[in-house]
């Protein structure tokens, strides 16, 4: 389990319990994390966290040189992933009626969100909206416009689909990492320097 939790890591997923719930289970133990953190500290990298530890990810140790660069460049991806993310999770939370922020875990059902979007002009408004964020092709129909919507963040890691006959969506834990990035720039207007920006990216150390 340590090769695959490792390989992983370092091909940039988020180890949750919905992407990898034995890779999570595994990563639970404070021994795995300290072996796994050794070896990743060899690379320049660290085991990080999300706060309420619903993922974990390998970080760059933002020591200087290439390594600073590499932490604010996964920073700047954040920032330009954030509006569409921030998008499709409004509008989801909206057609579903839930007042709760979307957490790990939470299930997606296409076809009762579809049958909100269809009951709903504002909603397919906000679709359109999304896939052009997405640069999603604007022909086909709304049906087809939310199908390729889900695969691009199921490609980003965002989503996993759980239950393909039925059609069942879930939220993984890469979603922690992009509320926490969320609220750091709400509560900072811009950024005022390098060592915010790599801080907010890089989430906690385990």
């Amino acid at each position: 389990m340590f090769e695959q939790v490792v390989q992983s890591l370092l091909a940039g997923e988020f180890v949750c319990p919905v992407s990898n719930h034995e890779g999570f289970v595994f990563l639970g133990d404070s021994g795995n994390q300290h072996a796994i953190n050794e070896y990743l500290g060899k690379i320049g990298l660290h085991l990080a966290g999300t706060r309420h530890k619903g993922a974990y990810f390998a970080a760059h140790n933002a020591t200087g040189g290439p390594e600073r660069k590499a932490a604010k460049e996964v920073f700047t991806e954040i920032k330009h992933t954030l509006r569409p993310v921030v998008s499709f999770l409004d509008m989801v939370m909206r057609a579903m009626q839930s007042d709760d922020f979307l957490s790990v875990g939470t299930p997606i059902e296409v076809n009762k969100l579809m049958g909100a979007i269809d009951a709903n002009p504002s909603f397919r408004n906000d679709l359109q909206m999304l896939a052009i964020q997405l640069r999603v092709p604007a022909d086909g129909t709304d049906r087809t416009r939310l199908d390729k919507v889900l695969k691009s963040f199921r490609e980003k890691g965002y989503l996993l689909l759980s239950n393909p006959e039925r059609e069942i969506y879930q939220i993984t834990g890469k979603i922690e990492f992009i509320q926490e990035a969320i609220e750091f720039l709400m509560e900072h207007d811009s950024i005022q320097s390098e060592e915010e920006e790599i801080s907010s990216g890089q989430g906690e150390l385990v």
